[in-house]
């Protein structure tokens, strides 16, 4: 692992004036109809009533809940779109509901780490949230040291190691605290410690890597059986060895360093380069890598890139930019450009089903400013990827954008993860001035 200084956080942001006045009258309206927690109630009520999948509304999640919602509101009040008492209010909410409902896990998107990456955020306009932030921090020191972690091979889900629900997300929060206490640094000690565990050599009969997922331990619905009947190794962005890998590489960058874990990094990603295709716009990742029945794997049906963070070879290479990052990797770094220029080339003429943070158009806004200090044609499509997104507006729905959960089925989302939400807040980082990166990307990129 190269051991050069990682490269400086340069923002490219959208100027064009007509652009930005029409990003800020969205961003307005959305943060005037999630102003009040009595509003939001009523939006998530409503697309739990739409949505053939309903993800639940939880208030203390940082994707589906009140937290979420804090942070437009913070992030609009910075902007002089919003008012921080509406943040306030929102965080304080997402808070106190946890005394009716206990954050049961750590993680980053429904958990105690989501949670306290929102409040920390906060506590920077706020400074008397600090007592809360630290009992928050004392109570994910204590889950992540006392949580039995799978470390059994053929019995670990994507569960225990990702980004969304895992260690891998968990970790994410926890290396970016500012001076933290010895039992926080033991807790991102002992996540990072299974992370490498997990990119290990595995010893059991059939299986390839640790990270294989067994036909037993498949979320329920869906056609993993059909497509995956052996087990399959995932390669999101959001569930899978990349997000680990780039987490891994976020603790080494924070300088959270242990044995074996350069090792992990170099072992993870080289494994992730040697699952790409390729086709007349550049290399590009499926969804996962199958395995037959004695364990090898497999040559993946290539079907069409993913255009999305959450699958696809837009989140792939956002998760190696965020290692070379960390590494100092200029071949990594070159190579990450390259896959995402080939997204970018696929996507031309494309109209995404859903302007959502997770699966949808606004990921890859994300993902493109992400990409534009290293890429002329980031750069130059940023802007048109842009106004592409204000075009998914409709000022007659509930809360301005609708996500298409499933073909056919648009849902009046209020959440940041798949709903205006995470909209808005996109639209805020890409007009914003300055060079500070928003603290909430981290959720999604790991930096």
């Amino acid at each position: 692992m190269h051991s050069t200084p990682h490269a400086t956080d340069l923002r490219v942001r959208v100027e064009e004036d007509s652009l930005v006045d029409r990003a800020h009258t969205w961003i307005r309206l959305v943060a005037e109809r999630t102003a009040t927690t009595a509003q939001l109630s009523e939006l998530a009520l409503r697309a739990a009533e739409q949505a053939d999948h309903p993800a639940g509304w939880y208030p203390p999640s940082l994707t589906h809940g009140q937290a979420g919602s804090a942070l437009l509101h913070l992030y609009a009040a910075r902007a002089g779109l919003g008012r921080y008492d509406d943040a306030f209010g929102h965080i304080r909410e997402a808070v106190l509901s946890t005394q009716m409902e206990p954050l049961q896990g750590p993680g980053l998107f429904a958990g105690t780490s989501g949670l306290a990456l929102t409040l920390a955020d906060c506590t920077r306009d706020e400074p008397r949230f600090q007592g809360s932030l630290d009992r928050l921090h004392a109570q994910l020191a204590d889950q992540v040291l006392e949580t039995p972690f799978h470390a059994v091979e053929r019995e670990v889900s994507d569960l225990d190691y990702d980004l969304v629900t895992g260690a891998a997300g968990t970790l994410t929060h926890l290396v970016s605290v500012a001076d933290p206490t010895d039992r926080l640094s033991g807790a991102a000690a002992r996540l990072i410690d299974h992370l490498v565990w997990l990119a290990g050599p595995a010893t059991t009969p059939a299986t390839p890597h640790r990270w294989l997922i067994t036909p037993g331990l498949y979320p329920p619905g869906g056609n993993h059986l059909e497509r995956y009947p052996h087990g399959y190794l995932n390669l999101g962005f959001s569930h899978g060895v990349p997000g680990v890998a780039a987490a891994l590489a976020a603790a080494w960058r924070a300088g959270h360093r242990r044995p074996g874990q350069a090792a992990a990094i170099e072992s993870l990603t080289s494994w992730i380069l040697a699952q790409r295709h390729a086709d007349r716009y550049g290399p590009f990742w499926t969804d996962g890598t199958p395995v037959d029945a004695d364990g090898r794997e497999t040559p993946a049906d290539c079907g069409h890139d993913q255009l999305a963070w959450c699958y696809g070879t837009a989140g792939v290479s956002a998760a190696l930019l965020a290692v070379a990052d960390a590494t100092g990797d200029a071949v990594l770094r070159a190579t990450a450009v390259e896959a995402f220029d080939g997204v970018l080339a696929r996507a031309e003429g494309v109209r995404l089903p859903s302007p959502t943070l997770c699966h949808g158009h606004a990921g890859l806004v994300m993902i493109c400013q992400e990409f534009a200090p290293f890429s002329p044609r980031a750069r130059d499509r940023l802007p048109r990827l842009f106004e592409d997104l204000l075009a998914y507006g409709d000022a007659s729905l509930p809360v301005c954008f609708a996500d298409q959960e499933v073909p056919g089925n648009h849902v009046d989302d209020p959440t940041l993860l798949t709903g205006a939400t995470g909209v808005a807040l996109t639209l805020l980082s890409a007009t914003a001035t300055g060079s500070e990166r928003p603290l909430w990307l981290r959720a999604f990129l790991t930096r």
